[in-house]
């Protein structure tokens, strides 16, 4: 089902409204070309927004509607969903510090005004409004949820309140000589049909779901503009220049750019104070700088340790060569083949377990003792080595004898 159907269909379904000039709005929507530009793959030709000096703004065009398959602003209907995804991308975008919305709408559908308002209670940046046309309607609820509502002189602001159109065709139907009968099983059953006059009691049920939705309009906007709210339903959905908004309280300056200024996270209370502002735009200002400092911290100790490492890698490279040269040269010295177990264990030890290992690696060679200086064989052996000759002689002629 294509955007102008739906809007139909909703229309038709009793769909809760807050929209000045309904049907001029409509007619000046191009619905052929959004069929068409619809059925492009491509990506949308225009931004979500645009920033300067950190500033995003975002536009608000047109008929006010739940949500749309793709930005359909240039051609008068901005989804609320849409706008949410914008507010949040803004959000993501570290060269933006404030969102302003550039409202031009004469307003659209209640339903959906939950999620956007609450998109902005919940930004984690600044939010005003600048209305550079009019802001009439739900589109006066959506301005007033920002923090901020700068106005142009010329602008167009309230006409808050809420509508259902029903169409009767019953005269029509008469016209052409044709009746409709409807057979029931019960009054709610085929209840608002445009075939018949509206009953009493479907007139009151239509009203009581108007009345309460405004009541809730009246309530949002005494909250946010601190106004009393059996104030703003006198107005009557009453529509106003720049100037008597100004004076009535509802939108805060009239310029013909919006100048940003200091902006508060949104909440369900009134607008807080431009003292208060600043001091939380300082504290975010303090966080990030906080965070880029920590940041840098953390990539300088990361640096570091990888820098520690490769020097580590180095140092036992070098390390191993060298005891790969005394493994060598030990093997050199002793004339010995050293088994690959062998290698691995000398790799393995400090180097004074293999001082250790070297010194016992090394051959043991026999050495006669030296005699003390002055001393020869004779002195040192007392005369022992000569008498046990003789001795030897005496023996062996002794044992000659007896033969005999």
């Amino acid at each position: 089902m294509n955007l102008q159907a739906k809007i139909k269909r909703d229309i038709d379904s009793h769909a809760l409204m807050s929209c000045t000039g309904l049907e001029h709005q409509l007619a000046s929507i191009d619905f052929k070309e959004l069929a068409r530009v619809s059925r492009y793959d491509g990506d949308d030709s225009e931004p979500t927004y645009t920033v300067e000096n950190g500033v995003a703004t975002i536009d608000v065009r047109g008929l006010l509607v739940p949500e749309t398959s793709r930005d359909y602003r240039s051609w008068g209907v901005t989804g609320y969903a849409n706008l949410a995804d914008y507010i949040q991308q803004a959000n993501d975008d570290y060269t933006v510090t404030s969102i302003v919305l550039d409202i031009d709408s004469g307003g659209g559908y209640v339903a959906g005004l939950d999620g956007i308002t609450e998109t902005i209670y919940q930004s984690a940046k600044p939010v005003e409004t600048f209305v550079s046309g009019d802001m009439y309607s739900a589109a006066y609820w959506l301005g007033a949820s920002t923090s901020k509502v700068t106005a142009s002189k010329q602008s167009g602001i309230g006409s808050i309140g809420v509508y259902v159109v029903h169409t009767e065709e019953s005269g029509w139907l008469e016209r052409y000589g044709e009746k409709v009968s409807l057979f029931r099983s019960g009054k709610w059953k085929a209840a608002f049909n445009s075939f018949m006059p509206l009953t009493d009691d479907e007139k009151q049920r239509l009203q009581e779901g108007v009345d309460e939705s405004a009541s809730v309009f009246f309530n949002h906007v005494a909250a946010q503009r601190n106004v009393d709210a059996k104030t703003v339903k006198g107005w009557e959905g009453d529509v106003f220049t720049a100037v008597k908004a100004k004076e009535l309280g509802l939108i805060d300056a009239i310029a013909d750019s919006v100048a940003v200024s200091s902006s508060t996270n949104q909440s369900n209370t009134n607008p807080k104070t431009e003292g208060e502002s600043m001091d939380l735009q300082e504290a975010q200002a303090k966080i990030k700088e906080l965070e880029a400092s920590e940041a840098k911290a953390v990539q300088e100790a990361a640096d570091a340790k990888a820098a520690a490492l490769v020097a580590q890698n180095a140092l036992a490279e070098s390390q191993a060569s060298t005891r790969q040269a005394a493994i060598d040269k030990l093997a050199a010295d002793t004339g010995r083949e050293f088994s690959d177990e062998q290698v691995t264990a000398f790799k393995a030890m400090d180097e004074a377990q293999f001082a250790v290992a070297e010194f016992m690696a090394q051959p043991v060679t026999p050495k006669a003792p030296e005699l003390p200086g002055g001393l020869d064989k004779a002195q040192a052996t007392n005369g022992r080595e000569g008498g046990e000759s003789r001795i030897l002689a005496a023996v062996e002629a002794a044992k000659a004898q007896g033969a005999k």
